[in-house]
């Protein structure tokens, strides 16, 4: 154990915050960078983006602004089966609320950055929603393992993007969206965190469960990605 955490003492900046649901192995292969600034990093810059930087980012808004609304969904698909208990109401509710913070700010980079929104944009409303209510129908502990599992995914896909974007770090633009992202990984590894803590380890054939969200999520990252 001591090594491994040598390794990761020398990851590269900005330093590391990751879920503590999220193994050891896992940051290795991931490397989550945490919001807090880098005061190392390289001055922001007012220049203008290449066009291999305006491809990176067109594809990453674009899966990021269908992951956001599928996340909307999914909250709202589990509160149609689970909102009658005033306590689960609210935790889903506020998880909603943030990752409706999130779709909104990656609605507005669509636009900034010009970017084109996948066709699979109205898919994404309607599977989140689908997923959500058919976990909560499994039982609150098979609706935590949904949201465990696609946080999980998430907060990994924003970490392959940052470390997409640290090589570009010198452009306004770029560090202004690499916040962003930041901070909506570290806000979904909190979601983890919450679902974890609610029992979602305890679902019935939560390895099963789990591994076919994963796999589902990185499915539709891909596609929508592409187009």
């Amino acid at each position: 154990m001591p090594n491994n955490l040598n390794k990761l003492s020398k990851l590269p900046k900005p330093f590391f915050l990751f879920s503590k649901n999220v193994s050891l192995v896992q940051l290795q292969q991931h490397n989550f960078y945490s919001s807090q600034q880098n005061q190392n990093a390289n001055p922001q810059t007012k220049r203008e983006l290449t066009a291999q930087e305006k491809s990176l980012i067109d594809r990453m808004i674009r899966v990021d602004q269908a992951g956001e609304t599928a996340a909307v969904w999914i909250y709202r698909g589990q509160k149609a089966i689970l909102g009658k208990d005033p306590k689960l109401s609210k935790l889903l509710d506020d998880m909603k609320d943030q990752e409706k913070v999130h779709l909104d700010s990656f609605n507005k980079k669509i636009v900034e950055f010009n970017a084109r929104p996948t066709i699979f944009q109205p898919v994404a409303a309607a599977g989140g929603f689908a997923l959500g209510a058919v976990t909560a129908l499994l039982g609150v502990k098979a609706a935590m393992t949904c949201t465990e599992a696609v946080e999980t995914a998430i907060g990994m896909h924003y970490n392959n993007q940052l470390r997409e974007l640290y090589k570009s770090q010198d452009s306004e633009q770029i560090q202004t969206l690499m916040k962003d992202i930041k901070l909506f990984r570290d806000q979904e590894l909190e979601h983890l965190d919450t679902a974890v803590e609610n029992g979602a380890k305890d679902a019935p054939f939560y390895n099963t469960l789990s591994s076919l969200i994963k796999s589902g999520c990185n499915t539709a990252i891909w596609l929508c990605e592409k187009y």
